[in-house]
């Protein structure tokens, strides 16, 4: 750790990011990628090598992962679409391919549900945020802080000793029990389902498909009796099992025993054979929301703003797009955007996550708590159904005030997520718009004749794309209707639309973000 003592005169960086799991890493390489000065610090001292939380990567955040330019990373560690086996006892229900009538088209390059290890996803970010020349400064708590209208005065312990480091701002990515939270006595409204108790694990099992997850109906558990998925990166199985107290009161530990005495009552399969867990812990749903998100230079992300039921597994998810949503603004207001676009950053997010913890706290309720009559996946469809997208695809901010469409020129509309497309630039080279827009920068695409934009000076934040779309793969995913300007933002979201789009008209509209 790189900081001054108390006796000494802190060190000064423009954004200090508290917790180094996968939402932190990801804001921490927005921000840097951005040319922001920013420091990481994680209480534990030692990088999580093991544990199944966290394992589903949903297609928007692929997208995001393609951003941040490490999505064959990610992938290269996980497996896409795993086939399931569902069961009721030893007798195969069914078999499901998630793949299966769900392909990647050109404006949706990833498709379905990659499983990785919150780890794994964790190591590649590290990776990546090194290769920015910044380190996760492990073994560091934050204990208090201070603000004022210029920053924030934060105080650490390493090793016993305490140290203060000043910032700009202070992002708290630090879970659950977030530290930053508590600090800012910020309200985490909601529940905590002690009713229910799921044990989890990570270990070695022979004897069973690692090509499929298996799942396991039961009347008293639903869905939730027993779940074996292979974690194929690091050769182990992720175990889950919901329990429930004994007659004394005391749950079941999360035990080798437990876990063969469980697979023997509710699985049953022969020639299945668990060993001792590498890593296992007591796990029961909370669902709480903050009632801010922002309390003046502090602002949380991640599940130190929201937690969630794990049915439909959006919780990372939602973390990593809060951090994809946070870090360009925090680096336009650093760059001299108005403080207030910081409050976007609530008005956009904080719809998002409350209709996704209602949703799955509804889908929990459907699949844990149901009499097993239908398999997980069958409750899958049934969201889907509802209008719930676990692809997070439709996730959109419109209505907010970051956005403006001129006219009716695009099917897209400002808020939305910005599709994928092949193309060629504008001297026949072959591009992908994700190709365009990865990176800290607007981009501004340009379907059609605009002399209008003629006139629009370069600026360090902005990318021009004049795009040639051969094959009509932009115009049908953008609901062209003629010639027209999108611009989009660092995360991947319009920000402007229109055919009537000029010089002055996008100038002022980059003002906002000190362009």
């Amino acid at each position: 750790m790189h900081v001054a003592l108390t006796n000494g005169t802190a060190p000064e960086t423009d954004v200090l990011v508290v917790g180094a799991g996968p939402v932190g890493l990801a804001l921490a390489i927005e921000l840097a990628r951005a040319g922001v000065d920013c420091r990481i610090i994680e209480r534990d001292t030692e990088f999580r090598t093991a544990g199944v939380r966290g394992k589903g990567v949903n297609p928007r955040t692929l997208e995001v992962f393609d951003d941040l330019g490490v999505v064959e990373r990610i992938l290269d560690r996980g497996v896409l679409n795993l086939k399931l086996r569902v069961y009721e006892g030893d007798r195969l229900l069914q078999e499901v391919d998630p793949g299966a009538g769900n392909p990647a088209t050109p404006d949706r390059p990833y498709a379905g549900m990659l499983l990785l290890a919150q780890h794994q996803a964790e190591a590649v970010l590290r990776e990546r945020l090194a290769e920015y020349g910044v380190t996760v400064e492990t073994g560091t708590e934050l204990t208090g802080y201070t603000q004022d209208g210029d920053g924030v005065l934060a105080t650490v312990q390493q090793g016993g000793r305490s140290a203060r480091l000043r910032a700009r701002h202070l992002v708290g990515c630090d879970g659950g029990r977030s530290a930053v939270r508590k600090l800012a006595g910020i309200p985490f409204l909601g529940e905590t389902w002690d009713e229910e108790r799921f044990i989890m694990a990570s270990m070695d099992i022979d004897g069973l498909d690692t090509d499929h997850m298996h799942l396991w109906n039961h009347p008293k558990f639903g869905a939730g009796a027993m779940t074996l998925v292979p974690m194929r990166q690091d050769a182990t199985w992720a175990v889950h099992a919901a329990v429930e107290p004994d007659e004394h009161g005391e749950l079941p530990a999360p035990t080798l025993d437990t876990f063969r005495r469980l697979f023997a009552e509710r699985a049953g399969l022969p020639g299945v054979r668990m060993h001792e867990p590498i890593w296992s812990t007591v796990w029961r749903p909370t669902v709480r929301v903050v009632e801010r998100y922002r309390d003046g230079r502090v602002l949380l992300a991640g599940d130190a703003a929201h937690c969630q039921s794990a049915a439909g597994g959006q919780g990372m998810n939602n973390g990593i797009q809060d951090a994809h949503n946070l870090g360009w603004k925090l680096a336009a207001v650093l760059r001299g955007a108005p403080e207030a676009l910081l409050d976007s950053y609530q008005d956009e997010r904080l719809p998002v996550v409350e209709a996704s913890l209602a949703a799955t706290s509804a889908h929990h309720r459907t699949a844990f708590r149901g009499d097993g009559a239908s398999a997980l996946t069958d409750q899958f469809r049934t969201m889907a159904a509802q209008g719930t997208d676990l692809t997070g695809l439709s996730l959109h901010y419109r209505g907010g005030p970051l956005g403006r469409d001129l006219d009716e020129a695009t099917g897209v509309r400002a808020g939305d997520r910005a599709p994928d497309a092949p193309c060629t630039t504008a001297d026949g080279t072959p591009a992908r718009l994700f190709d365009l827009f990865r990176g800290p920068h607007f981009t501004l695409l340009t379907f059609g004749d605009h002399p209008g934009l003629a006139e629009l000076p370069a600026t360090a934040g902005l990318r021009r794309a004049a795009v040639l779309d051969p094959d009509g793969h932009a115009a049908r995913a953008y609901g062209l209707r003629g010639d027209a300007v999108v611009l989009v933002r660092p995360d991947g979201h319009v920000s402007l639309t229109g055919a009537t789009a000029d010089a002055d008209t996008v100038l002022d509209h980059l003002r906002t973000f000190a362009l």
